[in-house]
């Protein structure tokens, strides 16, 4: 039945408020390798196994790379199923989407594990600095172009999550923690955070503060989790 059908349906049925309040959200298709998924066909893919999927082969990344890392069942399930779903909402909904482990996975991708990664960087900052008091910031001092660069994408959150929730679009706000992510990462190249000045230590601080605080609240507006450690 066309959405348009269904509605008239569900308002025959008594629910009158159904054909002024639902919203057809149409979506693309998923493909695995190039092929199809379609269940008319017998070709499926559970999504319980997906995210058993992800999660082992998240824990196998970090058992070989940091394989002291405390909470390592708990940390590969935020991450895997983490990665699964970003991968989905970072597309355009009404784009078909190609499942690829290798790109859904990859750390230094356009990925959730990035974006998680810089969440936990963030943090691991933070724990290394120690003592810092941003109450009181000289932002006058911040003149350089990638801390600018990144207060500039501070700055557009706010109409981010107007314009995702105007058009129904996750990806808006997916493609916004992304660019965020990365011009922090770069920002974080360019220049130490924990200097000898305090007032530039503090400058610095408060820029890995307000970034660790946007990337919590966007992957939560996605449904995703965040870890302290990865």
């Amino acid at each position: 039945l066309h959405f348009a059908q269904v509605f008239k349906v569900v308002e025959l049925l008594g629910n009158e408020w159904a054909a002024d309040s639902l919203v057809h959200i149409p979506y693309g298709l998923v493909s695995l390798a190039g092929e199809k998924l379609s269940t008319r066909d017998g070709n499926v893919i559970y999504a319980e196994d997906i995210l058993k999927e992800a999660i082992s082969k998240i824990k196998e990344i970090i058992i070989e790379k940091n394989p002291d890392l405390p909470n390592k069942d708990e940390v590969s399930k935020t991450v895997g199923v983490g990665a699964v779903m970003f991968n989905d909402l970072y597309n355009q909904r009404i784009k078909d989407v190609s499942f690829n482990w290798n790109k859904l996975l990859n750390p230094d991708g356009e990925t959730g594990p990035y974006v998680q990664y810089t969440y936990a960087r963030c943090s691991s900052i933070l724990r290394n600095v120690g003592e810092y008091d941003i109450s009181n910031i000289d932002y006058s001092i911040i003149t350089n172009s990638a801390s600018i660069a990144l207060i500039k994408d501070f700055d557009r959150f706010p109409s981010i999550i107007e314009d995702a929730a105007a058009k129904y679009e996750q990806s808006v706000i997916a493609r916004y923690v992304m660019d965020v992510a990365h011009s922090f990462n770069k920002f974080y190249t360019d220049h130490h955070i924990n200097v000898e000045d305090e007032a530039t230590r503090n400058a610095r601080v408060s820029l890995v503060v307000i970034t660790r605080r946007i990337i919590k609240d966007a992957l939560a507006l996605l449904g995703i989790g965040d870890v302290e450690q990865m």
